[in-house]
């Protein structure tokens, strides 16, 4: 899971500061700080990173489909909902931030999917989402990739959010929308 990847790199970043390649670290503490804003203005992806051959294990083992029932145009800039968050956003991540469906389903769109800001904050972890084409979850980051002239760009936002993730059990589906207006009010400043 994403938590244990967190995890992981967070010790990593420890050892690394308080063993002898210390220097190491506060370089890419630098680093964090001049690029803090990447999350934020679109991020920064990686094909190379999306297309690993994993990915398509990945959605065998879950059985994840990305099911088109509306034509979308590469001209125009699109807000879109997902749902249910479940424990992992498996679904999300399987569908968006690989090479595997969405992209031969919608040519043309770029998906950016949206998460918490928190995870940004995490030495290593955060280079390792973006390169997946990941963004924050704020305000300023959803007006960037809906603002894009030219259009080809879809901002997917995971409606429930973590507090979705905690009514996550088999069999149902939980909605967490009525203090979730934002993305609305979003879709209606951006057309």
């Amino acid at each position: 899971s994403l938590s244990l990847v967190a995890q992981c790199s967070c010790v990593l970043f420890m050892i690394l500061i308080l063993g002898n390649y210390w220097f190491l670290g506060v370089l890419y503490l630098l680093w964090m700080y001049l690029d803090w804003e990447t999350p934020r203005r679109g991020g920064r992806r990686s094909q190379w990173v999306r297309n690993w051959t994993i990915w398509k294990y990945f959605r065998e083992y879950f059985p994840i489909h990305l099911v088109k029932t509306s034509d979308l145009s590469p001209n125009h800039n699109y807000l879109l909902g997902f749902h249910p968050h479940g424990i992992l956003v498996a679904g999300a991540f399987g569908n968006f931030c690989t090479n595997s469906s969405f992209k031969n389903l919608f040519p043309g769109l770029t998906p950016y999917l949206h998460i918490t800001p928190v995870w940004f904050n995490c030495p290593f972890f955060r280079e390792y989402v973006l390169s997946f084409g990941i963004v924050s979850a704020t305000k300023d980051s959803v007006s960037h990739v809906l603002n894009n002239k030219g259009g080809g760009h879809a901002s997917i936002i995971v409606i429930g959010g973590a507090e979705e993730s905690l009514n996550a059990h088999p069999g149902s589906f939980t909605l967490t929308i009525l203090q979730r207006k934002g993305f609305i009010k979003m879709a209606l400043r951006h057309g």
